[in-house]
């Protein structure tokens, strides 16, 4: 058993009330500490009062929870007033059987949210603790990165260079990529194994010995409360109808005749015609009569398959080309199997109608459905051969008055489940091949989105990418180049490499899957120099790789090279390319002007030439 809160023995209690007394202005209740046993709740409920009758004669039969006291963090929001106790028990039940660190990953999985929206998935949640590590004591990103360097050597990092490590930064970069959270238990992860729901809500799911309610289960309807039941039933549902259905009221002017008719359906077990009808008038399990017609059916043992209605087997026998009676008599058969083998102790076997799988096969005989059982096991379900398919691929397997169709043995030799060998190129990565199935929601699953294709190479193989991958921003991957090396086209996001056939994608060969391993194998960077686009080789994507760690010129460090590679002398070569590659720029047309009036006026005007004065005359 775990530590629970303020050293607790139990991990929470439940104030169980009689809600008959509650509505007359009482409260009587009792503090119920779970889990607890069939025999102690039984206690319960008679020293508050469920099972006695009121001041009319009537029975106090229901109950609520008023409060909780509970001694598990997280655990108080998520319990309501009208929980079943046979479910509140069986998770109790289930934490007390935890080891403590087990219940520690518990309390951090609460503490986080996942998996903890109801009192279901809780249930759940205890049966799936191995979904999640817990590391005690790392309380912060710092914390975080100190644990995996230094205690888990997840990068090697040499002793004296180790005091220049943002330990917080690589701790931040780790809890992202492993979307780890921190508690206050320590810092949680989840291991990547799958979540199995073991409790699917049902109350048939929950174990025997973790039920208590089995006390109410045992008592068996004494044939007058039955009827009693049946007659309440008859009456709400009578007035529902005619409230919310005037083709019903048209239908049965007499009201007492029309109840009589429902009581005496459901004193007969012929129950399912009322369900549907309230269904067709939007009545869910959630409202009064379906629940209540529910736990009408629990507790007088009704027989699905018992619930036929007489008239409509009359008509199936006057006129037996309208009737269902080959589904009733299938029913009835399937039903009567697994009687047998419910009482020989074994799982009945399986039909041909659950084994269905929606398929057709036409012969010239008719259309018959496909089972996916064995010719073994429809032989031992009283089918024998009648025909096969033209194209030899089915058996048609019939019992006298119903036929079905499975694949022949020899057929299904030959099936196997299609898949096609693709290359995925993501951008900062290495190429690795994957199998996906066939269509195109593979690959648009693949590539995130809508598909385009390009056909840039003489090979039979396509590019498929995401159709608005540049739009949308995906991160620049690889550069598709013409015969000359010269980039014309830069792929975005996630990519295929995709063998063709004559109409449609198939799988790469081995050498095809080689050959273009090989050609996109360098991941690249792209920059703009001088209006062309550069591709740097850059190397393929380290998630240990910590971001924070960047070249720092003025301390002469090195954390840059181990970060970010030789950048300085890429860049260097980068630009001495776009230099070279560059074409001379010739001046326009209106810059010559310019700079012609320019010199123009740069020039010295020559001397002016001395003017001679005109002579003077004496007047």
């Amino acid at each position: 058993m775990p530590h629970y809160e303020y050293d607790k023995d139990y991990p929470f209690a439940a104030f169980i009330t009689n809600l008959g007394k509650y509505n007359e202005g009482d409260l009587v209740g009792e503090w119920v500490k779970f889990p607890t046993t069939p025999e102690e709740m039984q206690k319960v409920f008679e020293r508050i009062g469920i099972g006695q009758k009121d001041d009319f004669g009537q029975p106090y039969e229901e109950w609520f929870i008023t409060d909780y006291d509970c001694y598990v963090d997280g655990l108080y929001d998520k319990l309501g007033e009208y929980e079943n106790l046979d479910e509140l028990n069986y998770l109790a039940s289930k934490l007390d059987e935890m080891s403590q660190g087990e219940y520690e990953q518990f309390q951090a999985a609460m503490e986080i949210g996942d998996h903890s929206g109801s009192l279901q998935e809780i249930i759940n949640l205890t049966e799936n603790l191995d979904c999640y590590d817990i590391y005690p004591d790392i309380h912060d990103h710092d914390d975080l990165g100190r644990y995996y360097i230094e205690e888990l050597d997840a990068m090697q990092v040499p002793e004296h260079l180790r005091n220049y490590i943002d330990y917080e930064a690589y701790g931040r970069d780790v809890a992202l990529e492993e979307g780890g959270e921190f508690t206050d238990l320590g810092y949680v992860r989840d291991t990547g194994s799958s979540f199995h729901e073991y409790y699917d809500g049902e109350h048939g799911s929950i174990p025997e010995e973790y039920r208590v309610m089995t006390f109410q289960d045992a008592e068996e309807l004494t044939e007058e409360e039955k009827s009693e039941w049946a007659m309440d039933i008859a009456y709400d549902m009578d007035e529902f109808f005619r409230q919310h259905d005037p083709q019903y009221a048209a239908e049965h002017p007499e009201e007492h005749a029309a109840k009589e008719e429902i009581y005496e359906n459901l004193m007969a077990g012929r129950i399912s015609a009322l369900d549907e009808k309230l269904a067709a008038l939007g009545q869910t399990q959630e409202d009064y009569l379906p629940s209540e017609i529910e736990k009408f059916k629990d507790a007088t043992g009704y027989e699905e398959f018992l619930d036929f209605d007489p008239a409509v087997i009359k008509a199936a026998l006057e006129d037996p080309d309208k009737s269902h009676v080959d589904e009733m008599l299938a029913f009835a058969e399937q039903a009567g199997r697994e009687y047998e083998a419910e009482l020989a102790g074994q799982t009945p076997a399986p039909s041909p109608d659950d084994r269905e799988t929606g398929e057709t096969v036409r012969t010239p005989r008719g259309t018959f459905y496909v089972t996916d059982m064995s010719r073994e096991q429809m032989e031992a379900a009283g089918y024998g051969f009648h025909h096969q398919s033209d194209d030899g691929k089915y058996l048609i397997m019939g019992n006298g008055s119903r036929s079905f169709a499975i694949r022949s043995e020899e057929a299904q030799e030959h099936i196997t489940p299609e898949k096609m060998t693709v290359l995925v190129v993501e951008p900062m990565k290495e190429p690795y091949v994957k199998e996906i199935a066939p269509g195109l929601h593979s690959l648009q699953a693949e590539v995130g989105g809508d598909i385009a294709t390009a056909y840039p190479f003489s090979d039979p193989v396509g590019l498929v990418c995401n159709d608005e991958g540049k739009l949308i921003g995906l991160e620049l991957n690889r550069g598709l180049r013409d015969e000359h090396g010269e980039i014309y086209d830069i792929m975005a996001g996630t990519f295929l490499v995709v063998g063709l056939s004559e109409d449609s994608f198939t799988s790469l060969t081995p050498e095809q899957v080689q050959k273009y391993t090989e050609h996109f194998k360098q991941p690249e960077q792209f920059i703009s120099l001088n209006g062309q686009i550069i591709a740097l080789p850059a190397e393929p994507e380290n998630p240990l790789r910590t971001a924070e760690m960047t070249l720092e010129d003025d301390y002469g460090m090195i954390d840059g090279v181990l970060n970010n590679g030789r950048r300085g002398e890429e860049l260097e070569k980068a630009q001495g390319e776009a230099r070279r590659t560059t074409p001379e720029k010739k001046p326009s047309i209106r810059e010559r002007l310019a700079e012609a009036k320019r010199e123009c006026g740069e020039r010295k005007p020559p001397d002016k030439v001395q003017q001679k004065k005109p002579p003077e005359h004496d007047l």
